[in-house]
């Protein structure tokens, strides 16, 4: 009898639930924010319960029940890998590209994305900038929060300029007409526009033109952006965190989402060249947890 119930109660658990939760964290890169991510999100996890290791994109995958994928490199490595998948510190726009690969595997992916909400980056921009009437987005990858973004800045009489970087209009080029007609440039997640190599360039150039840059990180704010919105390693390992454990339960994955806790970084140095008086990043950030 109690040999027939223990068969009974092992044959009721899911594959996930009969034993601890294997998890491999793959950073795109050592060090910087992926290695703080997959640091933070060890120590948030039950040992009993996960086994979790990290590894590199670039070394051979071991066997796992589920993926966590930290940055696009990682992310765009296992795209077509057929199995349980949860991307990290991806913008929505490169997880959404990456989807259309991995249609034909029937695994579950999910996503915590890299990018705020643009209900969230839009009140930012309005607690710092209340004034402003002109905001000014370049991009290269399809973005698909754009149409609500104009929306979202109509309904507050604020015109959007959106200028796209392709074969027929270079960076420079797209930057130079889009600071003309901008009080604001506003940055998206794209890296084909603001990456390593570009940054430096953009913001310089909007500096010249006394147009401030709301940005996506706190590094941007430290190269020289006005502000921004954006979520730290850690929150996003905290996030994480109880999606494997109700992965972990269920055996299912939630739909991707965006971080769920977010920080808000001023360079007050920046304001008072562009003659802009701000709010500190506490006011800010207490201004948009305000909001429903």
């Amino acid at each position: 009898m109690l040999s027939a119930l223990l068969v009974c109660l092992c044959s009721s658990l899911s594959p996930v639930q009969a034993a601890s939760l294997r998890v491999a964290v793959v950073l795109s890169e050592d060090g910087g924010a992926y290695q703080a991510f997959g640091d933070a999100l060890r120590g948030q996890l039950p040992p009993g319960r996960v086994a979790l290791y990290v590894q590199g994109a670039d070394q051979p995958l071991g066997a796992a029940d589920l993926y966590i994928p930290v940055g696009m490199k990682a992310a765009s490595a296992l795209a077509s890998r057929d199995a349980p998948t949860l991307s990290v510190l991806v913008p929505r726009a490169g997880f959404e590209q990456l989807l259309k690969t991995a249609e034909r595997h029937g695994k579950p992916r999910s996503a915590v994305f890299l990018d705020q909400p643009v209900q969230r980056q839009v009140a930012l921009l309005l607690a710092a900038l209340p004034a402003v009437k002109q905001v000014g987005v370049l991009y290269a990858e399809h973005q698909p929060e754009l149409p609500n973004l104009r929306h979202l800045l109509a309904d507050k009489g604020i015109r959007l300029h959106d200028r796209i970087v392709d074969k027929t209009q270079s960076l420079n080029d797209a930057l130079a007409n889009i600071l003309d007609v901008s009080e604001v440039l506003f940055v998206l997640a794209d890296s084909e526009v603001y990456n390593a190599g570009t940054i430096r360039n953009i913001l310089l150039a909007a500096y010249r033109k006394q147009v401030p840059l709301v940005g996506i990180s706190q590094a941007y704010v430290k190269a020289g952006a006005l502000c921004a919105i954006y979520s730290t390693p850690e929150q996003i390992a905290r996030q994480t965190a109880g999606l494997v454990e109700r992965y972990a339960e269920s055996g299912k994955l939630p739909a991707a989402q965006y971080p769920s806790e977010f920080e808000v970084s001023v360079n007050i140095q920046v304001a008072r060249s562009l003659e802009i008086h701000m709010k500190d990043a506490g006011q800010l950030r207490d201004e948009i947890r305000r909001i429903p």
